[in-house]
Formats: C-alpha cells, sequence, structure tokens
C-alpha cells in the first residue's frame, strides 16, 4: 500500500474496520464502490472530533440516515463513501503537511486566512472545495503559504 493510501486507511479505522488493507488505487475504488463501513465514518469523526451534525453535513446526509448505517452496522452507499474517502485524505494530507494531529485538526476545523477564512472542513463538503483545500496545503509545506 502506498504511504498516503495507508495514511488515509489509518484514519478510516485500518483494517480492522475496512475489512482489509487496500494496496492501490483499484481497491480503494472497489471498497468505495462497495460502499465504506459506517464504523469508518466514526473513526474519521473520532479523529477529527466532530459531532454527528457536522459530519452529517460534511458527508452530505441527514443525521437519521448516519445513525441508521451505525445502528444497522451497515455500509454507507458509493456517494457518502467517496465523500468519506475525500474528508480522510485531506485529514491524512493536514497530518503530515502540519506535523501533528492535534494541530491537523485544529486547522481543518477552524477558519483558514488562505481559504478566505472559511474552515477548511465547510470546504470538504465538495471536490472543488476539497481541491483548493489540499492546494493550500501543499502551498504550506512548500512555504508558500497565501
Amino acid at each position: 500500500m502506498t504511504e498516503s493510501g495507508q495514511r488515509v486507511a489509518e484514519v478510516l479505522g485500518g483494517s480492522k474496520i475496512l475489512g482489509q488493507r487496500p494496496h492501490n488505487t483499484d481497491d480503494w475504488m472497489s471498497l468505495i464502490e462497495t460502499g465504506l463501513p459506517a464504523a469508518a465514518a466514526e473513526a474519521l469523526k473520532e479523529v477529527v472530533g466532530l459531532d454527528d451534525p457536522s459530519l452529517a453535513t460534511t458527508l452530505g446526509v441527514s443525521i437519521r440516515t448516519l445513525a441508521r448505517a451505525r445502528a444497522a452496522q451497515g455500509r454507507l452507499d458509493s456517494v457518502v463513501s467517496d465523500r468519506l474517502y475525500r474528508l480522510a485524505r485531506l485529514v491524512a494530507i493536514a497530518r503530515v503537511v502540519l506535523e501533528h494531529d492535534d494541530k491537523a485538526v485544529h486547522w481543518l476545523t477552524h477558519p483558514q486566512p488562505g481559504l478566505g477564512g472559511r474552515r477548511p472542513i465547510d470546504l470538504a463538503k465538495s471536490e472543488p472545495g476539497a481541491r483548493e483545500i489540499e492546494n493550500l496545503l501543499l502551498r504550506i509545506e512548500h512555504g508558500v503559504y497565501s
């Protein structure tokens, strides 16, 4: 597994929750198409310190949908799984760039000047927002913070 894929898997609870160790893009695509376990959303929620309403909003589902999936110990649909993977990828990147889990969580959940004063977690709802977050993190990593 690539290092970045391993970091994303860690954010989602590792092989214990995912049921396997994704080794490459095809493995991740298969997992997402099948649907990530609802427990992976819970793992990410714990890592980032989100409450249910914030997680549901970021994933684009209702709190009830999230609660039902959790209670049934089921799988999320492929669209929600893709959003969860996207958020986990951003968390993993922030952890590497900011070199500390607590700093990464703080950065993701507080307004950032480089994002027009918006919170990264709020922008992570869409692919364009996620790209903007990733670009800012890459600029920070290379010392070109703006």
